[in-house]
């Protein structure tokens, strides 16, 4: 008989694939992975519920820090923030559990590894593609999608019919969350026009509930990473929660906006990433102040690529290793401080260093005379080059015949 390892959360999707892979498989032959990256609900108790609810073993593991060091660390070197505003932080967290779903597929000498996905999610799209660039022998399987269970309804019923315990009716929002951000869903799509619910928020204070102080954070990098807090060295999940909670109990971070499904459905999603909101912000000022024109230009079109690869999916591709081999080049200047000043929901870069900067004041100031670009010379050279094909182009007689 087949074996099959389920990426498993205890939520109420992986709990109806749960009872559907047993029915098919046997319980003998399910296995269920957990990851642990940092979710605020607590992953005790959770291999208990994986074979009470049918699974031969149960895996789990702490991925918080590989999750930072090679998955977060590196979209965020690269500036890699979707259009929307979406700073990945569950688009990232995919291609990490599927790699570990593989591993321990490989161990249990299974032949199938699974999702609990529901029919309109982005994830069953990256679970699949990086799925297939990781262990293409491998068979994937979508429980749900193949039920046809599309809707969290859907999924509430069916683990209702069979009297499957889910903790649903403790919270009327589906919340996805790691140590790097979350976000929200409801039964039914949001209207629009509409505020999103206080309730919906776990991550941020509401405006009303911040200090009545602004607060400033130094945030310190080296070669594009973020290194320090206040001064203070600090390693990846470690950073990531001390700048979370000091943004998080201003307001900052919270972000309402549509995207456009990998399956073609346009969402109004919500998410709470008040750590990515203050890290991109500094080192967006950090590199505009180190880079030069022409590699800060090709910098931003990478950073678009590389977030749109990381969001459809494709983190493990040629083209997104290839990327990362640039951005990890032109980051080798980005080192410094970053003063960034949060107040009532807002984050604002107030001041920048490094010791690679461009920037000069003597330069920079309009007053001084005696440095090297006030002679007249170089300045008069640069504007006839600049002005020579408009001026051949307006003495054109062909242009005057037409």
């Amino acid at each position: 008989m087949s074996k099959v390892v389920l990426a498993f959360s205890a939520g109420m999707g992986t709990l109806a694939a749960l009872h559907i892979l047993r029915r098919r498989f046997g319980r003998n032959n399910v296995v269920t992975y957990t990851a642990n990256l940092g979710q605020k609900s607590s992953t005790e108790g959770l291999c208990e519920r994986a074979t009470q609810g049918g699974a031969a073993y149960a895996h789990i593991a702490d991925l918080r820090e590989r999750f930072i060091r090679d998955f977060v660390w590196p979209a965020l070197r690269a500036g890699a923030v979707c259009e929307s505003g979406y700073a990945l932080a569950h688009a990232l967290a995919r291609p990490l559990i599927v790699s570990e779903v593989i591993r321990v597929a490989r161990e249990e000498g299974a032949d199938f590894i699974a999702h609990g996905c529901a029919g309109k999610s982005n994830d069953q799209v990256r679970f699949e593609i990086s799925a297939a660039a990781l262990a293409p022998d491998l068979g994937v399987l979508a429980p749900l999608r193949e039920q046809g269970i599309l809707h969290r309804d859907e999924v509430s019923g069916y683990c209702q019919r069979h009297g499957i315990p889910t903790n649903v009716d403790e919270c009327r929002f589906s919340i996805t969350e790691n140590v790097y951000g979350s976000s929200v869903q409801w039964p039914r799509a949001p209207d629009p026009f509409q505020d999103v619910p206080e309730d919906a928020y776990r991550l941020t204070a509401a405006e009303g509930d911040t200090p009545d102080e602004s607060v400033e954070v130094l945030v310190s990098f080296q070669q594009g990473l973020p290194s320090a807090i206040d001064g203070e060295p600090l390693r990846g999940v470690s950073l990531v929660e001390k700048i979370g909670k000091i943004a998080g109990a201003h307001g900052v971070g919270r972000l309402t906006t549509f995207e456009d499904r990998l399956i073609g459905i346009k969402m109004l999603e919500v998410y709470e990433q008040p750590a990515a909101t203050v890290l991109h912000m500094a080192r967006s000022a950090i590199e505009r102040l180190v880079l030069a024109p022409d590699l800060a230009q090709f910098k931003a079109l990478v950073a678009t690529r590389y977030a749109e690869l990381a969001y459809q999916g494709f983190w493990f591709s040629e083209l997104r290793e290839s990327l990362d081999a640039f951005v990890i080049k032109s980051a080798q200047f980005v080192t410094g401080d970053v003063r960034v000043r949060l107040y009532r929901g807002t984050c604002r870069v107030v001041g920048v260093r490094s010791r690679y900067s461009l920037y000069s004041q003597g330069l920079a100031e309009p007053n001084v005379t005696g440095d090297e670009f006030s002679g007249q010379d170089g300045v008069q050279g640069y504007m006839k080059t600049l002005t020579q094909s408009l001026k051949l182009r307006q003495n054109d007689p062909h242009k005057r015949a037409r």
